[in-house]
């Protein structure tokens, strides 16, 4: 469901020192399990957390959540997105204290347009072990609670990724592991992404654990049972520990193999019988009544299912925050802060302006208001682009790997061209898009030497008139006229020509014959058009 591919993040200090908080992170996540983030402080695990659940803007490559592409989605898709597949839990909780419990889950569903269901709340308290705690407030809880409390507002909208950020960062080790405890339960059906610096948690947790240093991927292990090894009828071997059945009647040839085994071990051996010293040995080991251990090994990403999915299955839910919460949470806000109060009811003021400006513009017809500015300006020229969205789709072995919405410049079709001429006049042309540059080294950030368009002039066209003394209409494909502001760009720069001679060019009429290289072409110039002001 969920991929990242190629994500950075970069932030810059105070000092202007760019800091990559992820470096070229690419990951495939499972539908279901739980998956832990761990790495020092700086290593980038909350980043990644925080892009991947769409908190933060990553500063290159993108998300995929069922085959959607961030690259295409606005600020607003980032919330919506958040609020159709995501439940965040995080360290400091994020509850409100003006809320009554029932109140802070059911929010989370207000927030998708849907009624408060106060069955599926009280369900919920129960499955978090906090029946009757409807109609307490927070700041009647205990830490533990109130995280609980945030896992149940968290499942509320029945999301399909729940993503915890440091969850027991704010609580003892027993209270951590009852929220580990209910999280694990989840994970059975949902995607659980935590974020955490306990190792031991972790490996007593996860199905999956990824450590992070410097931004990059130092690990990535998933969960695996070993079997045991039957050495006879009663002696087994588990990786490098011994295990005898109780009851087993040794036989010379088990003391045999015991004795092979305990010679090859690399250090001390502690041999324990006790029932309560093997069962918190077993536990400690992670070794399972039946003989197994779970073990870590490297992640095969390959072996991640791979699911088709529909454009209908990664439709957003925009939020919508009721008015009637939106007052209430402003409104507990200013009885602590004066001042947040003088500079919100400054703010209602501005509102009201705006929305008298909005009640006025409610009729309001973009595109009649842009022909009546374009035609009270009167500009000689407007730029029209075409483009169109295509769906690029990447396979691997068969199977589709992700795919995602792009737009392109597309070309006019001759047709075209002629039906704006007919309706604009002769004037109306055709320009092909380039990225290209003169030879030229500039001297100002004003000044850019990238040619961005070149067009072919008709016969008659205006612009010819404009051309400045001297000009004359290029006879051969390497004749080229430039517009009045890359003459400048020339004129400013320490431009060599296209035999490596140094030009001095004071006005425009001093590069007429001049031959430049454009990408190693030679063009001699031989006109200047003029291409108005450029604020």
């Amino acid at each position: 469901m969920l991929e990242v591919l190629h994500l950075s993040k970069i932030y810059k200090t105070k000092g202007g020192t760019d800091v990559k908080a992820l470096d070229d992170v690419s990951l495939r996540f499972p539908e279901k399990g739980m998956v832990f983030l761990l790495g020092k402080s700086g290593s980038g695990k909350s980043t990644l957390l925080n892009v991947c659940g769409g908190l933060d803007d990553p500063s290159g490559g993108e998300i995929i959540v069922k085959g959607r592409s961030s690259k295409s989605f606005s600020q607003s898709d980032f919330d919506s997105y958040r609020n159709t597949f995501i439940g965040f839990i995080f360290q400091e909780y994020n509850i409100l204290n003006e809320f009554s419990v029932e109140e802070n889950i059911a929010l989370a569903l207000e927030l998708q347009g849907k009624p408060k269901d106060k069955e599926a709340v009280a369900k919920l308290l129960a499955d978090v072990d906090l029946t009757g705690y409807a109609k307490r407030k927070p700041n009647t809880l205990s830490g533990g609670q109130k995280q609980r409390i945030a896992i149940a507002r968290a499942l509320i909208k029945s999301p399909e990724i729940i993503m915890a950020d440091e969850p027991t960062g704010a609580l003892d080790s027993a209270t951590g592991k009852q929220v580990f405890d209910t999280l694990k339960k989840l994970s059975r059906d949902k995607l659980v992404i935590v974020v955490s610096h306990d190792r031991e948690f972790a490996e007593q947790y996860g199905d999956r654990v990824i450590e992070l240093k410097d931004g990059k991927i130092l690990s990535d292990v998933s969960k695996a049972q070993e079997g045991q090894t039957v050495l006879s009828e009663g002696v087994s071997a588990i990786g490098d520990t011994l295990c005898i059945k109780k009851g087993t009647k040794l036989s010379e040839k088990d003391f045999a193999t015991i004795k092979e085994f305990l010679s090859t071990a690399d250090g001390d051996v502690l041999i324990a019988g006790g029932e309560k010293d093997v069962k918190s040995f077993k536990e400690i080991n992670r070794i399972t009544d039946d003989g197994e251990r779970e073990v870590f090994r490297d992640t095969d990403e390959k072996k991640i299912e791979k699911k088709a999915y529909k454009p209908e299955d990664s439709r957003f839910i925009r939020s919508k925050l009721p008015i009637r919460h939106a007052i209430r949470i402003g409104g507990s806000g200013l009885k602590t802060k004066p001042f947040r109060l003088v500079f919100t009811s400054l703010l209602c003021t501005i509102a009201f302006v705006l929305f008298g400006v909005l009640s006025t513009m409610t009729f309001y017809d973009s595109s009649a208001t842009l022909r009546q500015t374009l035609k009270d300006a009167g500009p000689a020229f407007v730029r029209v682009e075409k483009t169109y969205k295509t769906v690029e789709r990447q396979y691997v072995n068969g199977e589709l790997d992700h795919e995602y919405e792009s737009s392109s410049t597309a070309s006019f079709h001759p047709d075209e061209v002629a039906a704006y001429k007919a309706k604009y006049g002769d004037g109306a042309f055709g320009a092909l898009s380039v990225h290209t540059q003169l030879s030229a080294q500039t001297t100002s950030r004003y000044y850019q030497n990238t040619l961005s368009y070149l067009a072919a002039l008709e016969d008659g066209h205006p612009l010819i008139d404009t051309a400045i003394p001297g000009s004359k209409y290029p006879a051969t494909p390497n004749e080229i006229w430039l517009s009045s502001y890359m003459a400048d760009v020339l004129i400013n720069s320490t431009v060599y020509d296209a035999d490596g001679n140094l030009v001095n060019a004071q006005t425009a009429a001093d590069l007429l014959d001049k031959k430049f290289s454009v990408d190693g072409t030679p063009y001699t110039v031989t006109g200047v058009f003029d291409s108005g002001a450029i604020d």
